[in-house]
């Protein structure tokens, strides 16, 4: 048997590599020494393109969506048994207050008519006509009262249920707030949006209850009584009113556009101005 022999007469143990051969890793390329210019220019456009893009995705990440929109229901959630009773009386005051207007439109007119009937006639008025002027006017004196009586119960309830709905809702909020924990404080409540928000939410709210639907009742009824009385009186006239409709229609709805971003403007500026109060009292 044949022994292979080394240099000095001896072989050489048979020694395992330490790297398995499959696990062998090449050695690494030189970088050359001639760079190509393009490509480096590529690789910097390359790498500003992404950083500008993760820039971008992280402002749309911070972009807040906006809230969602409350249902007009959802205004009467803090309403009781006696806020739902006022709210009636006020609605059926504001309906009554509206249709008092036209009523008082229509008699005027026929005091108008007896009054150009008489001087088509004679110069003397007879006692029918005398008697008619006076019952028309006191026709009119009646709805003065009505006016008067219906205008002042629809004022009452719905100042009255407004300040009871937002007292609630004032209530509700600081328990919230009480709820809470220290780290809310720390992150919202150092620039004062916690107070001024609420300040501003629950004025629009009380607003809305105390004012704006009353209105709204009042200015349907005005129209619906003023559509009916017209097509009954003079059917022709009255479809030249609807005509205009929608241009009256278009124009209160600009102005509505108008009034909600000047108060989104009036809500931030009273943010910012607690906001600088709360800083200037923690550094006083």
């Amino acid at each position: 048997m044949m022994i292979s022999r080394g240099l000095f007469g001896w072989s050489p143990p048979h020694m395992q590599p330490l790297t398995p051969v499959s696990e062998v890793s090449e050695p690494p390329e030189s970088p050359s020494p001639y760079l190509d210019p393009g490509a480096e220019n590529g690789g910097t456009a390359a790498a500003a393109a992404q950083v500008e893009a993760d820039e971008e995705m992280e402002e749309q990440d911070e972009v807040e969506p906006p809230p969602a929109a409350v249902p007009f229901s959802q205004l009467f959630a803090c309403a009781d048994r006696f806020d739902w009773v006022l709210m009636i009386i006020g609605s059926v005051a504001a309906a009554a207050h509206g249709t008092a207007l036209i009523i008082y439109l229509h008699y005027f007119a026929k005091i108008i008519e007896v009054l150009a009937f008489s001087n088509e006639s004679s110069q003397q008025r007879s006692e029918d006509q005398y008697d008619r002027l006076v019952e028309l006017s006191l026709t009119i004196v009646y709805i003065a009262g009505g006016v008067f009586i219906s205008g002042w119960i629809e004022v009452s309830c719905w100042i009255l249920t407004g300040e009871r709905q937002t007292a609630v809702i004032r209530s509700k909020y600081v328990q919230v707030l009480l709820n809470q924990d220290m780290s809310f404080f720390d992150t919202y409540g150092n620039n004062g949006d916690i107070v001024s928000q609420v300040l501003s939410d629950v004025l629009l709210i009380q607003s809305a209850l105390s004012e704006k639907v009353g209105n709204y009742i009042h200015n349907m009824a005005t129209f619906i009584s003023g559509l009916i009385i017209g097509f009954v009186n003079c059917w022709e006239i009255a479809l030249i009113t609807v005509a205009t409709g929608p241009f009256i229609v278009a124009a209160g709805g600009i102005s509505n556009i108008f009034l909600h971003r000047l108060a989104e403007n009036i809500q931030d500026a009273y943010a910012e101005a607690a906001g600088i109060a709360e800083q200037i009292r923690l550094l006083s």
